[in-house]
């Protein structure tokens, strides 16, 4: 199964007995058969004839459809969920008990810096003359994942979010020495993304939440209730909370295209101090994207799966805890 991105002006897109017909400008260009689609992923003006809502969802194949600006999510067509509702009903009794989501907000944020920890000390090794920042950004990040392994009694969803704010000031700290300083990348901000690596990383971030929805779905929990970050309106809590330790794998994978000069600085304009990839710069990034998600992916729905399986029910809350430990 695979992806299929959608990614320039003046296409349509229709129902072709079990394909997708893909016009541009008026003229056919091909078909695309729905039996090898997992997701469809749209960006801009692409048009969408109504049948075609309907086939993706019979077949369970997801559609992301992404703001043609600024590349954030705009509609999403996630999955059919499970059938079990107990599930959700264990996850609606998780989340008002604060004393169910500590362990579980505490093993994310664990999970997360440790994550944050790998991606520096690989960087440390490639990088030498970076030892200053990078060694004092682990320094950092070392007696964070102390103090979070320590069972003390007065840990609090807020104070684990004072942990993971620490953790991120310093991590950043260190990542932003990895990129030349052409890219005036100076650390992360979303809206409006300044530079060509915030880019990457909005772009990046929108897709893997994506995934990490479809996860929800796909186990039969309600992506909207999380268990660390609270509710918000309209925002899909518990996909933000599955895709937190993986953000760490999406920053390498930036890291790695600008490393390996597939993205360049030719592929990046400023609008009026936003940062916008080009078309030839998004195709590079789907690419890349697709061949490293699988495993994102798979981690995403084990999450998913170990949560329904092991935590949403009473008492199981220390078993996923235990397990990822």
């Amino acid at each position: 199964m695979s992806s299929l991105y959608l990614d320039r002006k003046n296409l349509a897109v229709k129902l072709d007995g079990q394909a997708l017909a893909l016009y541009e400008d008026g003229v056919k260009r091909g078909t695309v058969p729905l039996h090898l689609l997992d997701r469809v992923v749209m960006r801009g003006n692409v048009q969408l004839e109504s049948r075609v809502l309907g086939a993706l969802s019979e077949r369970n194949i997801g559609l992301l459809v992404l703001s043609g600006r600024n590349t954030e999510a705009t509609a999403m067509l996630a999955a059919r969920s499970h059938n079990d509702a107990a599930r959700r009903l264990g996850q609606y009794r998780t989340s008002m008990d604060e004393a169910l989501r500590v362990p579980l907000a505490r093993w994310l944020v664990l999970v997360k810096v440790r994550a944050q920890q790998r991606l520096l000390r690989e960087a440390l090794a490639a990088r030498a003359d970076l030892r200053h920042p990078l060694s004092a950004s682990l320094q950092t990040l070392n007696g964070i994942i102390g103090q979070l392994r320590e069972d003390a009694f007065d840990v609090s969803l807020a104070s684990l979010r004072g942990y993971e704010g620490a953790a991120a000031a310093a991590y950043f700290a260190g990542f932003v020495h990895l990129f030349p300083g052409s890219l005036n990348f100076a650390g992360r901000k979303k809206r409006p993304p300044p530079d060509p690596v915030n880019a990457c990383l909005s772009l990046g971030y929108t897709l893997l939440h994506y995934d990490a929805v479809r996860a929800c779905h796909t186990v039969g929990l309600d992506s909207m209730l999380g268990f660390y970050h609270d509710l918000s309106f309209g925002r899909e809590s518990l996909a933000c909370d599955l895709m937190e330790p993986l953000r760490p794998l999406m920053d390498r994978w930036v890291w790695q295209m600008f490393r390996e000069r597939r993205l360049r600085a030719e592929h990046f304009s400023d609008d009026n101090g936003r940062c916008q990839m080009n078309k030839a710069g998004r195709q590079c990034f789907y690419a890349f994207y697709e061949s490293h998600a699988g495993s994102a992916r798979r981690l995403l729905r084990r999450y998913g799966h170990a949560l329904a399986k092991r935590h949403l029910t009473a008492g199981g809350s220390d078993a996923l805890v235990a397990k990822k430990r």
